[in-house]
């Protein structure tokens, strides 16, 4: 019976920590596609046509990410280190890597390409600076955020 009551805590512990990761996901997707409209001017119209395109070419991007750092810690796992994995092994995850980031530029190159079907073209170079301005605070508030954190435990201490 116990283990039961366990198994269920742990599930219901589980449930909780997905959905609240998720609930954070969506806030900050919000905040930067907030921050983005702005940054950028948007009209409107230019909005309609331009959030499916930059959604859908962010979310290959997204995954290209994902599977390069979920191969990575793969390798590692196997190895048991970077120091363990052979010569062989690395050059291999090296030339992966390449590819991996050769796809993630040709898939911003064409994410471009799209947008300035609709936008001009400084809208466009606002868009980069805007996507390296939200990134950027973003650093920065997780760095406030982990300092008070770690402020806080040392006076708990």
């Amino acid at each position: 019976m116990r283990k039961v009551t366990l198994y269920i805590a742990l599930l219901f512990i589980s449930i909780y920590t997905v959905n609240a990761q998720q609930q954070k996901g969506h806030r900050i997707k919000l905040l930067k596609t907030s921050y983005i409209t702005n940054a950028v001017n948007l009209t409107p119209e230019e909005a309609e046509k331009f959030w499916p395109i930059y959604n859908l070419y962010s979310e290959k991007i997204q995954n290209i990410k994902f599977s390069m750092e979920k191969g990575l810690q793969h390798q590692i796992n196997i190895a048991g280190s970077i120091d363990k994995l052979t010569e062989t092994q690395a050059q291999n995850y090296i030339d992966k890597l390449i590819k991996e980031e050769t796809s993630i530029s040709e898939t911003k190159i064409k994410m471009f390409y799209e947008l300035s079907k609709i936008l001009p073209p400084k809208k466009i170079l606002k868009l980069q600076k805007a996507e390296i301005d939200f990134n950027r605070r973003m650093l920065q508030e997780y760095g406030k955020r982990r300092r008070m954190l770690g402020q806080g435990n040392k006076k708990g201490s």
